[in-house]
Formats: C-alpha cells, sequence, structure tokens
C-alpha cells in the first residue's frame, strides 16, 4: 500500500475511487485491465489519502445534485479501509452536502456505514 495526494477524486459521471488497485483477487475483474493504467502490481494499492478533501472541494462546486458512484473500479470496503476511514470520511460528506451514493462491494465491511447509508437515503 501506498499514499498519494491526487488532483481530482470525481470522475466526469460523478465516479469516485479512492483506492486503486485491489486485494480482494477476483479472476473476472476488468480493473485489472492495462488500459486503466491501475498500479502494478494490482495488489499494491494506492490510496489517494486527500479523498475527503477532494470530494467536499467537488460538491460545493456542483449546481445539481447527483449520485456519486463508487466501487465500479476498486472496491472501497478492502481491509485497508477499517483502519484508513477514508470511504466512511467521504459518505460523511455526501450525507452532509445532501448528495446520493451507490455502492459496489463484496465486503460486509460496509455495515459498518449502515446509519450513514440510512441517513443520506433519507435526503
Amino acid at each position: 500500500m501506498h499514499f498519494v495526494n491526487s488532483k481530482t477524486i470525481l470522475s466526469s459521471h460523478n465516479g469516485m475511487n479512492i483506492y486503486r488497485g485491489c486485494t480482494h483477487g477476483c479472476i473476472y475483474c476488468d480493473s485489472r485491465s492495462k488500459c486503466y493504467h491501475t498500479p502494478e502490481p494490482f495488489e499494491d494499492i494506492e490510496v489517494k489519502q486527500n479523498a475527503p478533501e477532494l470530494l467536499e472541494a467537488a460538491l460545493k462546486k456542483k449546481r445539481k445534485k447527483c449520485m456519486i458512484g463508487t466501487g465500479a473500479m476498486c472496491d472501497p470496503y478492502m481491509h485497508c479501509e477499517e483502519k484508513l476511514e477514508l470511504t466512511k470520511k467521504c459518505l460523511e460528506i455526501i450525507e452532509r452536502y445532501g448528495f446520493g451514493v451507490t455502492v459496489h462491494t463484496k465486503s460486509d465491511l460496509v455495515l459498518r456505514d449502515l446509519e450513514l447509508f440510512t441517513a443520506i437515503n433519507k435526503k
């Protein structure tokens, strides 16, 4: 695992990847494709340590509320999330600004943030 300061956090379609690379090792994973320029080896997780700050700045600039998607490229609830809590911090920001969220994950760690999902859903 290594840490970077990223320049952006949201894609043009409001996708958010806090981590790059993955430790799940799924044989069907398309994210390993070279066209995505993911780290080598793929299991060396790149952590966007400034993700919460970047997300808050991006959401402040948005004119319309939308869904923020995460987990399409890399699971936001890998083992490192348990200690780093970057996904949780980003969910708190999403809730505070009144945006929606979609999450793709294989991890039951997602249950840790159930209260946040409930609050986001109420808005």
